[in-house]
């Protein structure tokens, strides 16, 4: 099994050799199978660092890349990750999501409890929302977010907001500029008949209806929870 924690685990005065090597031993890796990696792995993390550094000498984020790496190097069969893109920017968060998906592709189970919804959409099979300890939602990401209905339509239109929103079905307009709107339905079986009104039988650029996406239906449920 490998473990990331959400906060860091790592000890300081160690190099990153010993640390990473420390770890890997552990979970019953022999010194010189990690060491033959250890490189390649730092390599593919782009670790600013050389394997003789202390860990205190790195910035927050290659600590962090470190740790990553002390948790998928003995490549364990079941990964659990806490908040693992905690402390990342997106480049490097960018190359964990390939690892977190290469590591499945090897036949990895994975558990990984984030708040961040855009990176669970991304990268999840199977999600589980808990509120207070209990269930909420259950499913996989479309499963889930097809619940909801298709309500929400990204449009471009030469209409006024007014002129859309006086339309059958329209709750709510948003304009994201230059004739670029997002347009909520009570209903989405009022879908088609929108798409008639603002195409008129002609080309338009951009008409997609969709169900909300996790992060919108995560911020319902948690307002839901405070209310």
């Amino acid at each position: 099994m490998g473990y990331l924690p959400e906060e860091r685990s790592l000890f300081e005065d160690l190099t990153i050799e010993n640390q990473i090597t420390y770890f890997a031993e552990l979970k019953g890796r022999d010194k010189n199978w990690v060491k033959e990696r250890i490189n390649s792995w730092l390599q593919r993390f782009e670790v600013k660092g050389e394997t003789k550094d202390k860990i205190k000498s790195l910035s927050k984020g290659n600590q962090q890349k470190v740790q990553l790496i002390c948790t998928l190097i003995h490549e364990p069969k079941l990964v659990i990750l806490d908040e693992p893109f905690s402390g990342l920017d997106p480049v490097n968060a960018d190359l964990l999501k390939k690892e977190i998906i290469r590591t499945k592709e090897n036949g990895a189970a994975i558990i990984f409890s984030s708040h961040d919804m855009n990176n669970v959409e991304e990268l999840c099979d199977h999600v589980v929302m808990l509120r207070n300890g209990n269930v909420v939602l259950n499913g996989s990401v479309d499963e889930i977010r097809n619940q909801f209905g298709k309500k929400h339509v990204f449009v471009t239109t030469d209409m006024s907001v007014n002129e859309l929103a006086a339309l059958d079905g329209v709750s709510e307009v948003v304009d994201r500029g230059h004739n670029r709107y997002k347009i909520t339905l009570s209903d989405e079986e009022y879908g088609k008949a929108l798409f008639k009104a603002v195409s008129r039988g002609e080309y338009i650029e951009e008409f997609s209806q969709q169900p909300p996406t996790l992060d919108e239906i995560f911020r319902e449920k948690a307002v839901a929870n405070h209310a």
